[in-house]
Protein backbone atom coordinates (compact mmCIF):
# COMPACT_ATOMS: atom_id res chain seq x y z
CA UNK A 1 0.00 0.00 0.00
CA UNK A 2 2.89 2.79 0.98
CA UNK A 3 4.25 1.41 -2.26
CA UNK A 4 1.09 2.47 -4.33
CA UNK A 5 1.08 5.88 -2.30
CA UNK A 6 3.92 6.84 -2.91
CA UNK A 7 3.67 6.32 -6.76
CA UNK A 8 0.37 7.98 -6.78
CA UNK A 9 1.36 10.78 -4.91
CA UNK A 10 4.66 11.42 -7.76
CA UNK A 11 2.00 11.36 -10.28
CA UNK A 12 0.31 14.11 -8.76
CA UNK A 13 2.95 16.31 -8.03
CA UNK A 14 4.37 15.91 -11.36
CA UNK A 15 0.91 16.23 -13.07
CA UNK A 16 -0.93 19.04 -14.20
CA UNK A 17 -4.56 18.26 -13.24
CA UNK A 18 -3.33 19.08 -9.56
CA UNK A 19 -2.38 22.20 -9.99
CA UNK A 20 -5.00 23.50 -12.67
CA UNK A 21 -7.21 22.91 -9.60
CA UNK A 22 -5.19 24.02 -7.28
CA UNK A 23 -5.10 27.28 -9.42
CA UNK A 24 -9.03 27.47 -9.75
CA UNK A 25 -9.58 27.20 -6.16
CA UNK A 26 -7.03 30.39 -5.44
CA UNK A 27 -9.05 32.04 -8.30
CA UNK A 28 -11.89 31.61 -7.06
CA UNK A 29 -11.18 32.22 -3.23
CA UNK A 30 -9.44 35.58 -4.39
CA UNK A 31 -12.61 36.51 -6.04
CA UNK A 32 -15.00 35.61 -3.23
CA UNK A 33 -13.13 37.32 -0.73
CA UNK A 34 -12.39 40.05 -3.17
CA UNK A 35 -16.14 40.63 -4.35
CA UNK A 36 -17.13 40.83 -0.32
CA UNK A 37 -14.73 43.52 0.48
CA UNK A 38 -16.06 45.95 -2.42
CA UNK A 39 -19.94 45.05 -1.52
CA UNK A 40 -19.07 45.41 1.90
CA UNK A 41 -16.91 48.51 1.51
CA UNK A 42 -18.92 52.10 3.01
CA UNK A 43 -17.47 53.95 0.17
CA UNK A 44 -18.98 51.43 -2.80
CA UNK A 45 -22.67 51.99 -2.13
CA UNK A 46 -21.55 55.94 -1.17
CA UNK A 47 -20.41 55.82 -5.03
CA UNK A 48 -23.16 54.19 -6.01
CA UNK A 49 -25.49 56.92 -4.30
CA UNK A 50 -23.64 59.68 -5.46
CA UNK A 51 -24.09 58.27 -8.97
CA UNK A 52 -28.00 57.86 -8.82
CA UNK A 53 -28.15 61.50 -7.18
CA UNK A 54 -26.18 62.85 -10.61
CA UNK A 55 -28.62 61.21 -13.00
CA UNK A 56 -26.57 57.88 -13.95
CA UNK A 57 -28.65 55.35 -15.23
CA UNK A 58 -28.92 51.88 -12.44
CA UNK A 59 -27.70 49.33 -14.42
CA UNK A 60 -28.73 47.13 -11.26
CA UNK A 61 -32.55 47.22 -10.01
CA UNK A 62 -32.53 43.54 -8.31
CA UNK A 63 -34.18 44.04 -4.37
CA UNK A 64 -34.75 47.62 -4.70
CA UNK A 65 -38.43 48.92 -4.28
CA UNK A 66 -38.33 50.98 -7.46
CA UNK A 67 -38.49 49.36 -10.74
CA UNK A 68 -36.11 52.63 -11.71
CA UNK A 69 -33.46 52.14 -9.58
CA UNK A 70 -32.12 52.56 -5.77
CA UNK A 71 -33.60 55.65 -4.52
CA UNK A 72 -31.98 57.23 -1.24
CA UNK A 73 -33.67 55.66 1.22
CA UNK A 74 -32.85 52.18 -0.58
CA UNK A 75 -29.39 53.25 -0.22
CA UNK A 76 -28.97 54.21 2.85
CA UNK A 77 -30.48 50.61 4.35
CA UNK A 78 -27.95 48.65 2.05
CA UNK A 79 -25.38 50.34 3.09
CA UNK A 80 -26.52 49.99 6.89
CA UNK A 81 -27.18 46.28 6.24
CA UNK A 82 -23.91 46.02 4.39
CA UNK A 83 -21.87 47.44 7.53
CA UNK A 84 -23.83 44.96 9.27
CA UNK A 85 -22.51 42.01 7.39
CA UNK A 86 -18.94 43.42 7.35
CA UNK A 87 -18.82 43.67 11.25
CA UNK A 88 -20.19 40.22 12.12
CA UNK A 89 -18.59 37.88 9.63
CA UNK A 90 -16.89 35.10 10.05
CA UNK A 91 -14.20 33.09 7.98
CA UNK A 92 -16.17 30.46 8.04
CA UNK A 93 -19.59 31.69 6.98
CA UNK A 94 -17.03 34.01 4.61
CA UNK A 95 -15.46 30.56 3.16
CA UNK A 96 -18.63 28.95 3.25
CA UNK A 97 -20.56 31.33 1.56
CA UNK A 98 -18.14 31.08 -1.66
CA UNK A 99 -17.50 27.45 -1.50
CA UNK A 100 -19.75 25.11 0.75
CA UNK A 101 -23.06 26.68 0.43
CA UNK A 102 -23.72 26.08 -3.37
CA UNK A 103 -21.29 22.89 -3.17
CA UNK A 104 -18.48 24.62 -4.71
CA UNK A 105 -15.89 23.04 -2.69
CA UNK A 106 -17.83 19.46 -3.44
CA UNK A 107 -18.24 19.71 -6.61
CA UNK A 108 -14.31 20.50 -7.68
CA UNK A 109 -13.47 18.08 -5.59
CA UNK A 110 -16.03 15.44 -7.24
CA UNK A 111 -14.29 16.16 -10.58
CA UNK A 112 -11.10 16.23 -9.54
CA UNK A 113 -11.04 12.45 -7.98
CA UNK A 114 -13.30 11.95 -11.17
CA UNK A 115 -10.94 12.87 -12.87
CA UNK A 116 -7.65 11.21 -11.26
CA UNK A 117 -9.23 7.40 -11.10
CA UNK A 118 -10.76 7.29 -14.33
CA UNK A 119 -7.78 8.07 -15.71
CA UNK A 120 -5.78 4.86 -14.42
CA UNK A 121 -8.48 2.76 -16.31
CA UNK A 122 -9.02 4.31 -19.62
CA UNK A 123 -4.76 4.19 -19.96
CA UNK A 124 -4.92 1.08 -18.92
CA UNK A 125 -2.21 2.24 -15.85
CA UNK A 126 -4.51 -0.17 -13.42
CA UNK A 127 -3.47 -3.07 -14.95
CA UNK A 128 0.61 -2.52 -14.06
CA UNK A 129 -0.82 -1.02 -10.34
CA UNK A 130 -2.74 -4.44 -10.22
CA UNK A 131 0.32 -7.13 -11.04
CA UNK A 132 2.61 -5.37 -8.97
CA UNK A 133 0.00 -5.18 -6.06
CA UNK A 134 -2.33 -7.85 -6.59
CA UNK A 135 -4.51 -7.37 -2.92
CA UNK A 136 -7.13 -4.69 -3.66
CA UNK A 137 -7.40 -4.05 -0.30
CA UNK A 138 -4.45 -2.37 0.02
CA UNK A 139 -4.76 -0.58 -3.64
CA UNK A 140 -8.20 0.56 -1.87
CA UNK A 141 -6.06 1.61 1.15
CA UNK A 142 -4.29 3.63 -0.73
CA UNK A 143 -7.02 5.73 -2.47
CA UNK A 144 -8.96 6.23 0.37
CA UNK A 145 -5.61 7.92 2.06
CA UNK A 146 -5.31 9.88 -1.46
CA UNK A 147 -8.53 11.08 -1.10
CA UNK A 148 -8.17 12.29 2.35
CA UNK A 149 -4.95 14.41 1.90
CA UNK A 150 -6.04 15.66 -1.35
CA UNK A 151 -9.42 16.59 1.03
CA UNK A 152 -7.14 18.26 3.35
CA UNK A 153 -4.99 19.97 0.78
CA UNK A 154 -8.11 21.63 -0.87
CA UNK A 155 -9.81 22.61 1.95
CA UNK A 156 -6.66 24.11 3.68
CA UNK A 157 -5.99 25.79 0.52
CA UNK A 158 -9.02 27.65 0.18
CA UNK A 159 -8.97 28.75 3.64
CA UNK A 160 -5.74 30.34 3.23
CA UNK A 161 -6.35 31.73 -0.31
CA UNK A 162 -9.61 33.22 1.47
CA UNK A 163 -7.60 34.93 4.60
CA UNK A 164 -5.16 35.90 2.60
CA UNK A 165 -7.25 37.70 0.39
CA UNK A 166 -9.39 38.70 2.96
CA UNK A 167 -6.50 40.68 4.49
CA UNK A 168 -4.81 42.29 1.60
CA UNK A 169 -8.63 43.50 0.43
CA UNK A 170 -9.33 44.85 3.78
CA UNK A 171 -12.14 42.78 5.02
CA UNK A 172 -12.67 43.29 8.50
CA UNK A 173 -13.43 39.81 9.54
CA UNK A 174 -13.92 38.47 13.47
CA UNK A 175 -11.76 35.72 14.33
CA UNK A 176 -13.09 32.38 15.55
CA UNK A 177 -10.83 31.02 18.53
CA UNK A 178 -8.25 28.54 16.58
CA UNK A 179 -9.83 25.42 18.25
CA UNK A 180 -13.01 26.00 16.97
CA UNK A 181 -11.73 27.18 13.19
CA UNK A 182 -9.19 23.93 13.15
CA UNK A 183 -12.71 21.59 14.23
CA UNK A 184 -14.68 23.28 10.98
CA UNK A 185 -11.77 22.60 8.98
CA UNK A 186 -11.70 19.12 10.33
CA UNK A 187 -15.15 18.64 9.73
CA UNK A 188 -15.02 20.38 6.00
CA UNK A 189 -12.51 17.64 5.26
CA UNK A 190 -14.04 14.65 6.67
CA UNK A 191 -17.25 15.93 4.28
CA UNK A 192 -15.21 16.55 1.20
CA UNK A 193 -13.77 13.07 1.95
CA UNK A 194 -16.95 11.49 2.13
CA UNK A 195 -18.06 12.87 -1.25
CA UNK A 196 -14.43 11.69 -2.99
CA UNK A 197 -15.36 8.27 -1.54
CA UNK A 198 -18.74 8.30 -3.35
CA UNK A 199 -16.84 9.63 -6.34
CA UNK A 200 -14.96 6.81 -6.41
CA UNK A 201 -17.23 4.08 -5.59
CA UNK A 202 -18.78 5.40 -9.23
CA UNK A 203 -15.79 5.73 -11.44
CA UNK A 204 -14.75 1.88 -9.85
CA UNK A 205 -18.20 1.17 -10.49
CA UNK A 206 -18.73 2.31 -14.32
CA UNK A 207 -14.92 2.69 -15.15
CA UNK A 208 -15.66 6.10 -17.00
CA UNK A 209 -14.31 9.11 -16.85
CA UNK A 210 -17.92 11.18 -17.74
CA UNK A 211 -20.08 8.61 -15.50
CA UNK A 212 -18.05 9.67 -12.60
CA UNK A 213 -17.96 13.06 -13.46
CA UNK A 214 -21.52 13.63 -13.76
CA UNK A 215 -22.59 11.19 -10.58
CA UNK A 216 -19.93 13.00 -8.40
CA UNK A 217 -21.20 16.19 -9.49
CA UNK A 218 -24.83 15.50 -8.85
CA UNK A 219 -24.00 14.26 -5.33
CA UNK A 220 -21.62 17.09 -4.68
CA UNK A 221 -24.16 20.05 -5.95
CA UNK A 222 -27.05 18.15 -3.42
CA UNK A 223 -29.39 17.63 -6.30
CA UNK A 224 -30.25 14.31 -4.38
CA UNK A 225 -30.65 16.23 -1.37
CA UNK A 226 -33.35 18.27 -2.73
CA UNK A 227 -34.85 15.46 -4.34
CA UNK A 228 -35.24 13.75 -1.28
CA UNK A 229 -36.61 16.71 0.00
CA UNK A 230 -39.16 16.89 -2.40
CA UNK A 231 -40.17 13.61 -1.62
CA UNK A 232 -40.03 13.61 2.55
CA UNK A 233 -42.51 16.87 1.90
CA UNK A 234 -45.70 14.21 1.32
CA UNK A 235 -43.77 12.23 4.65
CA UNK A 236 -43.93 15.05 6.96
CA UNK A 237 -42.91 13.02 10.20
CA UNK A 238 -39.61 11.57 8.41
CA UNK A 239 -38.31 14.75 6.96
CA UNK A 240 -35.16 14.45 9.63
CA UNK A 241 -34.23 12.03 7.28
CA UNK A 242 -32.75 14.88 4.79
CA UNK A 243 -30.69 15.96 7.44
CA UNK A 244 -28.41 12.51 7.44
CA UNK A 245 -26.83 13.34 3.84
CA UNK A 246 -23.41 14.51 2.93
CA UNK A 247 -25.36 18.15 1.67
CA UNK A 248 -26.73 18.81 4.54
CA UNK A 249 -23.84 18.62 6.55
CA UNK A 250 -21.83 20.78 4.14
CA UNK A 251 -24.51 23.00 3.90
CA UNK A 252 -24.86 23.39 8.00
CA UNK A 253 -20.83 24.28 7.76
CA UNK A 254 -21.60 26.78 5.51
CA UNK A 255 -22.64 28.76 8.74
CA UNK A 256 -19.73 27.84 10.47
CA UNK A 257 -20.09 25.61 13.87
CA UNK A 258 -23.25 27.29 14.87
CA UNK A 259 -24.87 25.71 12.14
CA UNK A 260 -28.55 23.76 12.24
CA UNK A 261 -26.55 20.42 12.57
CA UNK A 262 -24.27 19.54 15.33
CA UNK A 263 -20.31 18.49 15.38
CA UNK A 264 -21.27 15.03 16.61
CA UNK A 265 -24.27 14.27 13.92
CA UNK A 266 -22.15 15.84 11.42
CA UNK A 267 -18.91 13.77 12.14
CA UNK A 268 -21.30 10.90 12.65
CA UNK A 269 -23.30 11.25 9.75
CA UNK A 270 -19.68 11.94 7.38
CA UNK A 271 -17.74 8.70 9.11
CA UNK A 272 -20.67 6.59 8.07
CA UNK A 273 -21.04 7.89 4.68
CA UNK A 274 -17.30 7.10 3.96
CA UNK A 275 -17.59 3.39 5.71
CA UNK A 276 -20.17 2.37 3.49
CA UNK A 277 -18.64 3.83 0.56
CA UNK A 278 -15.69 2.13 1.31
CA UNK A 279 -17.23 -1.10 2.14
CA UNK A 280 -19.22 -0.83 -1.54
CA UNK A 281 -15.60 -0.05 -3.15
CA UNK A 282 -13.98 -3.35 -1.27
CA UNK A 283 -16.94 -5.31 -3.22
CA UNK A 284 -16.65 -4.02 -6.84
CA UNK A 285 -13.00 -3.52 -6.86
CA UNK A 286 -12.90 -7.93 -6.31
CA UNK A 287 -14.64 -7.71 -10.00
CA UNK A 288 -11.33 -9.29 -11.90
CA UNK A 289 -11.88 -7.10 -15.28
CA UNK A 290 -11.59 -4.00 -12.97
Amino acid sequence: MANILRMDLYRLVHGKSLWIFLGIIVVLAAAGAGTMAVITDPTFLESMKVSYTNGAPAGVNIGFTSPSGPDADDLLQANALAGLVAQGLTPEALIGNVFLGGGGLSSLFAVFVAIFLATEFESGFSKNVFTVQPNRLAFLGARFLEIAILAAVFTALIVVATLATAAVAGLPLIMSPLPDLLLWTALVVLAATGFGMLTALAVWVTRKMAAGIVIGIVLAAGLVTLALQSVLLLFPSASFLADFTLSSCMSSLSLGLAGPLGVPHIALVCAAFIIVAAAASAVVLQRKDV
